[in-house]
């Protein structure tokens, strides 16, 4: 019969957890062997690495717009000259409408109410703005033929106009004002109907919508009075 060699015995609990301390210790002086090796690799490639990229100190060049030729160039001085006069139709439209407005707060609660103030003031604003930019000397030098006669004369009934809001105090003189405003804003729309479209090629788009407004106030004036006649006794 075979003897079977006689196994070691296993280790005591003391001999175990010493094993296990030296591990333990083992593992941590390799962990920072290889902390101390990285940070030498560290030091090495900020010291032998690649130079950092410069930031240039010079605005890059930009692209040069292509200027502008000679045709492109008189089509907007051609549109430059005759855009005062349609956005001068706007200027008197909303000028009288803020006017009217004014009058129904003021009867109410007199001329020195704060809505009364605040669409009397804009109708100036309007005006302002039409006379010093709209109808500005560089863009009426612009004009020639019927649209320098029509420029010059909205220039004069706006200045009237601004004159006859300044003067305003009672009722009466503001009704005054909002009547020269609507005669102004109608007989502006009629002279720029009336100008022949091969002197006036910039306003042929506006003609419709001018036709178009004259209408509409007919068709309201006309509801008004409708209205009207069913009221009386």
């Amino acid at each position: 019969m075979i003897r079977l060699p006689k196994l070691p015995e296993p280790p005591g609990p003391e001999e175990i957890f010493s094993l296990v301390n030296k591990a333990g210790n083992a593992i941590e002086t390799g962990l920072n062997i290889i902390d101390k090796v990285a940070g030498k690799f560290d030091q090495a490639a900020q010291k032998f690495g690649p130079p950092e990229p410069q930031i240039p100190t010079t605005a890059p060049e930009t692209e040069k717009e292509p200027s502008l030729g000679q045709d492109e160039t008189s089509s907007i001085s051609v549109a430059a000259g005759t855009a005062c006069l349609p956005c001068s139709r706007d200027h008197l439209s909303t000028s009288s409408s803020a006017l009217s407005e004014a009058i129904r707060f003021a009867r109410d609660k007199g001329v020195k109410d704060p809505e009364a103030v605040r669409r009397i003031r804009i109708a100036l604003d309007e005006l302002n703005i039409m006379e010093r930019i709209d109808l500005a000397p560089d863009e009426t030098t612009k004009l020639r033929g019927a649209e320098k006669e029509l420029a010059t004369w909205t220039l004069k009934q706006s200045r009237e106009l601004r004159h006859s809001i300044t003067a305003i105090k009672d009722i009466e003189t503001m009704e005054l004002a909002a009547v020269k405003a609507s005669a102004a804003t109608e007989e502006f729309m009629s002279r720029l109907m009336s100008i022949p479209e091969k002197e006036c090629e910039t306003c042929g788009g506006i003609r419709e919508s001018i036709r178009q407004f004259v209408e509409k106030r007919k068709r309201e004036r006309g509801e008004e009075g409708i209205a009207w006649q069913g009221l009386k006794p």
